[in-house]
């Protein structure tokens, strides 16, 4: 066994701080392939990720205790590693989807968080892993999916749906940020090197590993024509295929899609080219159609060779072979500037590839880096703040908890509302707003669920209070004898204003509808009064106003006694009637 080397890696944000550090000299001008890695990891002590890196570079790059380089956060991250000898950019992508930054992100959170503060935090960090995703997507020649086990994972597709439909609305965003780079013209305007092809890798769990040992006959490097591991393989690779292809996360025309798989097409060649040689009259005729990616694949026999992880390739290309030898058949492609025509069809257009050198990749790099994740150039800052606007096309496809909810919560506040409402008088205290607040509330509880219940109870509360203040609200006001006022909310006068309805809230004074009947102090004379609401009108402002009336009485008595003529001045009073009643009773 070939003795592992050292090496280190560098964030992407250190990739243009030591560009010139890392390019020999003697490779400055040749082209380099970038491999993506991303996916999923179960609870096995190292990464998945980590160590198929260590794997294909054949050097210790990455520390599978998690050490200092990822930061010890649960923010997502890529770190890179360049092999100069073989020419590849290695990018790893490790996000809340490893179980090392899931433990990190679950230690953050307080026993004391809330629903939907919970459920933000973890929406924010899928948010930042598409982001990084986009990223990868855009700057990577071929692709690698990791997973734990050897089973597909459906919701992929949902991601992949997302993630082309946000790279749609930021294109044009990608576009000028990358306008003054040294690249193609095809790349500026496609914002990427190529359409990159996306290629799987399935750890096998150790049962199915004993069968391939069983059918094998002990000997895992002879394995039968048709062994588990290979049956497997072919049926991942029919429904993944068929999946993506219903969604249209694949077309015919790779450069509309988010990525490519590889082309059966130059199987079925050949396989046609083979067996013309060999004169095989037993072989299968060629199909078209959905039939024909299924039969190039079964053309494919090479002899297999154990391992924990099994590798998917469409392309005809080796179907049972090492980890190293299944991506470097893809990778030969881009160094050798063929290119992936993945295209498929009646009239397939082909697509654009270009080869950059390490220097011209940096600078693309970085600036999509400042654009898509870290926002830290100012010149760069107006454009991310548009990209960060354009990151809410994610919450239909990948927010389907808050879907859900918001539509359950919505079908909830009208029938929160009826309840508030009945049997509501037309105007009402705060008591009643609250009890009636209360039922709507046990009614919206009964209907509504999920991570938007607080934030549509919050919404039911105001539409009440708004209900209530607008025209609803009885003055709050009581009475010397504890009776309320019976006019909405208003303001009382201030003093010299006159009374006025079409204000709002209108200008009145007090009043109960309550009436009693009040004696002077001597008790000969008594008179109603309207229910008071303060001291002063009890025991001053009533007495004041008999004895000021008692006064102008007897003042237009004497007048029109003595002084007839002054009566008609007195008149504008409003006590003249009063007058002629008492100088009837006193002539009489």
């Amino acid at each position: 066994m070939k003795e592992a080397t050292m090496a280190l890696s560098v964030s992407v944000e250190a990739l243009q701080l030591q560009a010139d550090l890392l390019e020999d000299a003697a490779y400055r001008d040749d082209g380099l392939c970038v491999v993506g890695i991303f996916g999923k990891s179960n609870m096995q002590p190292g990464p998945l990720k980590d160590s198929l890196v260590n794997t294909l570079a054949d050097k210790h790059i990455f520390s599978l205790l998690g050490g200092a380089e990822d930061g010890g956060l649960a923010d997502s991250s890529i770190r890179a590693f360049y092999n100069q000898e073989n020419r590849v950019l290695y990018l790893l992508l490790s996000s809340v989807s490893d179980s090392r930054q899931l433990l990190r992100a679950c230690q953050s959170l307080s026993a004391a968080t809330s629903h939907s503060d919970a459920h933000d935090f973890w929406k924010g960090l899928d948010r930042q892993h598409c982001l990084h995703l986009l990223y990868m997507f855009s700057v990577c020649h071929v692709l690698l999916l990791v997973h734990p086990n050897h089973t597909f994972d459906v919701t992929y597709d949902r991601l992949f749906r997302a993630l082309d439909a946000l790279r749609q609305k930021v294109l044009p965003l990608i576009r000028a940020a990358i306008k003054d780079c040294p690249v193609s013209k095809e790349w500026k305007l496609n914002c990427r090197p190529c359409p990159p092809r996306l290629l799987f890798v399935f750890q096998m769990n150790g049962t199915l590993k004993v069968w391939i040992y069983s059918e094998s006959g002990g000997n895992p490097d002879k394995p039968k024509k048709h062994s588990p591991r290979r049956r497997l393989q072919h049926a991942l690779e029919d429904q993944i295929y068929r999946i993506f292809r219903k969604s249209r996360v694949l077309t015919n025309q790779s450069s509309n899609c988010l990525f490519t798989v590889p082309d059966p097409v130059g199987a079925l060649l050949g396989q046609l080219r083979s067996n013309c040689m060999l004169g095989d009259q037993d072989s299968t005729p060629t199909v078209s159609g959905p039939r024909r990616y299924q039969q190039m694949r079964r053309s494919a026999q090479q002899p297999s060779s154990s391992g924990e992880l099994s590798g998917m390739s469409l392309g005809g290309l080796l179907v049972d072979c090492s980890l190293k030898e299944f991506l470097w058949q893809h990778v030969e492609l881009v160094l050798t500037k063929k290119g992936f025509d993945d295209s498929v069809g009646r009239n397939p257009q082909p697509s654009h590839f270009e080869l950059p050198t390490y220097t011209k990749w940096v600078q693309v790099a970085s600036r999509l880096h400042q654009v898509l994740i870290s926002n830290s150039d100012d010149e760069m800052a107006e454009l991310a703040a548009k990209v960060q606007s354009q990151v809410k096309v994610l919450e239909g496809f990948l927010d389907a908890d808050t879907k859900f909810s918001e539509n359950r919560c919505q079908k909830a506040l009208p029938l929160a509302h009826s309840a508030y409402q009945s049997n509501l008088p037309h105007n009402y205290t705060t008591t009643v707003h609250k009890n009636q607040l209360a039922q709507g509330l046990r009614v919206y509880s009964q209907h509504a669920r999920g991570v938007a219940f607080q934030r549509y109870a919050l919404q039911l509360h105001e539409d009440c209070y708004k209900f209530w203040s607008n025209g609803h609200q009885l003055c709050e006001e009581r009475s010397l004898t504890d009776q309320h006022c019976v006019h909405k909310f208003h303001l009382l006068p201030q003093p010299g204003e006159k009374p006025d309805m079409d204000r709002n809230p209108p200008i009145l004074n007090h009043n109960s509808r309550g009436r009693s009947t009040s004696s002077c102090n001597c008790g000969r004379k008594q008179a109603p009064r309207e229910d008071p609401f303060d001291i002063q009108a009890a025991n001053y402002d009533f007495y004041q106003v008999r004895i000021l009336t008692k006064f102008m009485l007897y003042l237009e008595l004497f007048c029109a006694v003595f002084f007839p003529q002054v009566l008609q001045n007195l008149e504008k009073w409003g006590l003249s009637f009063e007058v002629m009643q008492i100088i009837h009773s006193f002539l009489t």
